[in-house]
């Protein structure tokens, strides 16, 4: 700003009566001051918005702790219904009010996955995890229900072993097994 020619013009019109003393006074100290004011309130600006943005991620990373607790006491004293449907959703049986490791894998072995079938481990809460399909034409796929919510799982499932194992991981836990697989 002391390289520029602006403020030597204003003196010397204001010499000349064109401009009084005062508004030659005010126009040189914005343009000398008035970006560094600029530059002083943008940095407090930022600042704030910095320090506003670490406190939500810190309450947020407070908040999902206590969740992810509060999901490991839910794990622990959860007994699973497994449920089994054919006819497309049509029949409903229920194999175990008590699942064990067993049940699910006995069960799983015991339908004809030719034919559309859809195997479901629910809680006391009625959060539900399903392994569905068939091997002919429907294909195999998992979802889960939870708080009327429906998420898919992203990655294809292509045999009854792997739909067996999804419901074996899930017996172990829900965070074990919300590690171990993606839904959306």
């Amino acid at each position: 700003m002391d390289n520029s020619t602006i403020i030597p013009e204003l003196v010397r019109k204001s010499d000349t009566g064109r401009y009084g003393d005062f508004p030659v006074f005010i126009i040189t100290g914005l343009f000398k001051y008035g970006l560094i004011v600029v530059g002083i309130g943008l940095f407090i600006i930022l600042t704030f918005l910095l320090i506003q943005e670490k406190f939500v991620r810190y309450s947020d990373t407070k908040s999902t702790k206590k969740t992810l607790d509060r999901g490991k006491k839910q794990t622990e004293n959860r007994d699973f219904i497994l449920v089994v449907f054919r006819n497309f959703g049509q029949d409903e049986h229920i194999i175990s009010n008590k699942t064990t490791p067993e049940i699910i894998k006995s069960t799983m072995r015991s339908i004809n996955w030719n034919e559309f079938h859809i195997v479901q481990l629910v809680d006391k809460n009625d959060n539900a995890l399903d392994v569905s399909g068939s091997l002919n034409d429907d294909g195999l796929a998992s979802g889960f229900m939870k708080n009327d919510s429906l998420i898919l799982m992203v990655k294809p499932i292509k045999t009854v072993e792997q739909m067996t194992q999804i419901l074996l991981d899930f017996l172990k836990g829900e965070d074990f097994w919300n590690n171990k697989y993606k839904y959306e």
